[in-house]
């Protein structure tokens, strides 16, 4: 039998521990894989929160993104790892029912909505003209967008060429309609006043315009 000093120790240890790893082991208790993108990304749910797109290596409200598969995910929460199941989310099953956005025109004309980019809000403008979905680098640091791990390239804005990140974003969410895997590309141009909303989004869609109303509806 140990000698009650050394039985002391362990038990001091031992509540330490468990300190330690309960907040951890409380607050992956409430996180929730309800989509995955293998090798790429997970939409998590933070208990009764909405769903947030992680990119592997990305970390929000202290869990990290590890790694991705069909199956679910492996994220670590202070230090602790833990594989997590891709299990359903209701509010994702109901979004899913619906295929359609509806958008209204404001006194220009110009079709403003507010949505998602993984899971973080932006202001988009409809634009058709624009190949892919297109937000400044003010507004992708604002959301948390690691867009210096895009593709770089060279962009023709109306002041003239400026650098860009072309990337994919994880999921990019209108009304009641995501679109995942969406080619986009940060513009290091501070002068864009609000995210263009192209047709790499806009693509999946059958566009009908009626008077001052703009429908989008699934296609396929």
């Amino acid at each position: 039998m140990a000698p009650p000093d050394r039985l002391t120790r362990m038990s001091q240890v031992l509540r330490v521990s468990v300190a330690v790893l309960l907040p951890a082991l409380c607050l992956a208790a409430g996180v929730r894989v309800v989509a995955v993108t293998p090798g790429q990304s997970a939409d998590v749910v933070l208990e009764h929160g909405a769903p947030v797109t992680l990119q592997v290596g990305e970390t929000v409200e202290g869990i990290t993104l590890l790694s991705v598969d069909r199956a679910g995910a492996v994220i670590s929460t202070d230090g602790v790892k833990q594989t997590l199941p891709l299990v359903a989310d209701p509010s994702i099953e109901h979004a899913a029912e619906s295929s359609t956005v509806t958008l209204s025109a404001d006194a220009r004309g110009q079709f403003l909505t507010s949505g998602t980019v993984n899971g973080r809000p932006v202001r988009f403008i409809v634009d058709t003209g624009a190949t892919l979905t297109t937000l400044s680098r003010a507004e992708a640091t604002r959301i948390g967008l690691d867009y210096s791990r895009g593709r770089i390239t060279k962009v023709q804005t109306a002041n003239g060429e400026a650098q860009g990140w072309r990337l994919s974003l994880g999921a990019v969410r209108v009304g009641d309609v995501t679109v995942r895997d969406v080619e986009a590309i940060v513009v290091d141009n501070e002068t864009l006043p609000v995210s263009l909303l192209g047709m790499s989004f806009l693509g999946h869609f059958d566009m009908k315009r009626q008077g001052s109303t703009l429908v989008l509806r699934r296609s396929g």
